[in-house]
């Protein structure tokens, strides 16, 4: 039982592009955590942004061992779009970004910035996703 644990699953099989896909991931959750220590926020949001980065993290190392890559998919898409959002401005977000103009151009900036390597994951883990689904239905 504790060796079924430990070693992975034959469904689990591990790409080089879990290890890319993963350690992208968690570099990602460590330039989140710079940025913090970059630029102004509240408490409560730098609260936010750590639990998000420890979600994102978990994601990350689970991908790293061969695990699907559905989560951080999903995960990656949704940062990517609010980061979006937050530099662009949407009325309810009018408590934090709101718009570029809302804080420094830096700011804005650098949320726009952070969008695109969120998508660059979201796309990859897409293509890690098609590349499972693809070996599982050829051996099943």
């Amino acid at each position: 039982m504790v060796a079924a644990v430990i070693t992975a699953s034959v469904s689990r099989r591990l790409f080089p592009a879990h290890r890319v896909l993963g350690s992208a991931a968690l570099g990602l959750g460590l330039a989140h955590v710079a940025s913090l220590t970059v630029l102004a926020h509240s408490w409560w949001w730098i609260c936010l942004v750590l639990v998000m980065t420890l979600w994102c993290a978990k994601c990350a190392v689970g991908v790293f061992r061969g695990a699907p890559a559905q989560k951080l998919l999903v995960m990656s898409a949704l940062m990517g779009m609010l980061h979006m959002v937050m530099a662009l401005g949407m009325p309810w977000m009018g408590a934090h970004h709101h718009s570029v103009a809302a804080h420094s151009s830096a700011h804005g900036n650098l949320m726009l910035v952070m969008a695109v390597p969120e998508f660059i994951v979201m796309f990859w883990a897409a293509i890690l996703c098609h590349i499972q689904r693809s070996r599982g239905s050829l051996s099943g």
